[in-house]
């Protein structure tokens, strides 16, 4: 699984800012990390994913059978200006796939789609260690042209929902951002 960091900021609440005690640096700005692909994609053998997989910045198709669109799930940080953002994979019908294809240069905010989460994402594993969150339900929101769908999971027990429900404290979003940025620590 390949995440990556990016710095996020605007002008409404506290900046969000952490200094880390693993790399020693200041991290400033609401965290935001991305899968760059979903987790079945990973699961696949290099020969396989040249095969099998077509893979772009918005989209999976693997085996011509699961569908997958990028997307952005966003949880509130308690008196931050912006949320910890997650860019995340949800699989699709090969019907609501293909519309959002067939759509996606139009204003789609009037749409939208349901979907199963399909990454892994660092403190929201479920067992064994490592497991895809994709047994997650979720509401995928598509948006205005350009910009990537908002996912919502469906409410379940799992700390996950809650998270994106309730928000989360400035020190879970840095435990979260750590986990993320230093795997293994």
């Amino acid at each position: 699984m390949a995440l990556s960091w990016f710095n996020a900021s605007s002008e409404t609440f506290k900046s969000f800012e952490f200094h880390c005690d693993h790399c020693g640096e200041l991290h400033s700005g609401s965290p935001s990390f991305a899968n760059d692909a979903p987790f079945s994609y990973y699961q696949l053998t290099m020969s396989e994913r040249e095969t099998l997989a077509k893979l772009t910045e918005d989209t999976c198709v693997i085996n011509s059978e699961s569908f997958f669109i990028r997307a952005t799930l966003e949880i509130p940080i308690d008196d931050a200006e912006d949320p910890f953002c997650w860019g995340v994979w949800v699989s699709q019908s090969e019907e609501s796939f293909n519309r959002y294809i067939d759509t996606f240069h139009e204003n789609q905010a009037e749409d939208g789609s349901f979907g199963w989460l399909a990454v892994t994402m660092p403190g929201y594993m479920r067992n064994p260690p490592q497991s895809p969150l994709e047994h997650l339900a979720c509401n995928v929101e598509w948006q205005n042209q350009g910009t990537r769908p908002l996912v919502f999971p469906h409410e379940c027990d799992h700390p996950l929902y809650e998270d994106v429900v309730e928000g989360i404290t400035w020190e879970r979003a840095i435990e979260l951002a750590k986990l993320a940025m230093h795997p293994g620590h």
